[in-house]
């Protein structure tokens, strides 16, 4: 019945037919192996034309990057393991909003200096490949761990840090480029955004008003849920809020990502990549703070 379901969504997007909304997760890859806690994947982000998908896998202490291209019809082909500089991780990966470049995150050694620890890194797709990977300034990549970036259309760069002024394991930072002095300023996301915990796994919606991260705090259904937070007409970001059903669950949900037009959460359910209309996705927003006032409030 999984099958169907996606061979219909496939069918109808090749005809031009208005795709109906997905309004419960669904397996983007319903044929793929089950995963184990060592194959997990996580992390599909998918190119603002709609035309290429990457997403992150483990392979025991090893990470790598796969892509898929949507094919004449419509359908996807399957996943390629991606050849891009690293050690042993290549993690991740999120298509731009603004210039369209995958951005992910590598340790490979770069800067001739010696870092051997993670740091973000940009590259151009082709029509049949793509372009030389090139890692992003040290106006952001530090001596300590830089991963999971995202990017909006106004050129906004979120990413997680475990340096610069983190108060947890891995902290979220927004950084904006300034186009005078040539570089990016970095600064930490509102103070309810990071904990002593760490966040992970940002998705950002294309015009930059929702972003999505994973958590381990509470209220939670999980030992990590996915997070949301919207940003106010003000330009001032309202604070995050638990996603709720029916993306989390009592297990693990992580690995948030976002379709080229904003319309599709992707995100990881014990390592398997679902899928889910953002609308549908949305609809358990705050019902777990609700939950827990109430709760309170009863106490």
């Amino acid at each position: 019945m999984r099958l169907g379901l996606v061979f219909g969504l496939v069918l109808l997007a090749s005809c031009g037919a208005k795709v109906p909304e997905i309004k419960s997760p669904t397996p983007v890859l319903p044929e793929a192996d089950a995963p184990t806690v060592f194959t997990r994947a996580y992390g599909l982000t998918e190119s603002p034309d709609g035309m290429i998908r990457v997403f992150a896998k483990e392979a025991r202490d090893d990470t790598y990057l796969f892509a898929m291209r949507k094919q004449e019809d419509g359908g996807w082909s399957e996943p390629t393991k991606v050849e891009f500089p690293s050690r042993k991780k290549l993690t991740t990966p999120s298509f731009s909003h603004s210039d369209g470049m995958l951005y992910y995150a590598s340790d490979e050694d770069i800067f001739e200096r010696g870092q051997r620890d993670a740091n973000l890194w940009r590259v151009a797709p082709s029509e049949d490949g793509w372009g030389e990977p090139e890692p992003l300034p040290a106006s952001i990549n530090s001596g300590a761990d830089q991963l999971n970036p995202a990017m909006d259309s106004q050129g906004r760069l979120y990413f997680t840090d475990n340096g610069y002024d983190s108060k947890g394991s891995h902290d979220m930072f927004e950084a904006s480029f300034d186009e005078e002095a040539g570089e990016w300023t970095v600064a930490a996301m509102p103070d309810a955004f990071n904990t002593f915990r760490a966040e992970a796994h940002l998705a950002v919606t294309p015009d930059g008003g929702r972003i999505f991260f994973y958590s381990a705090r509470t209220p939670k259904l999980g030992s990590v849920d996915i997070w949301t937070a919207e940003r106010g007409a003000d330009g001032a970001w309202g604070e995050p809020e638990n996603l709720g059903e029916p993306v989390n669950t009592p297990g693990i949900d992580f690995g948030a990502g976002m379709s080229g037009d904003g319309s599709i959460l992707f995100f990881s359910r014990e390592g398997e990549l679902m899928m889910i209309s953002l609308d549908a996705a949305l609809a358990g927003v705050g019902t777990l703070q609700s939950a827990d006032a109430s709760t309170d409030a009863a106490d």
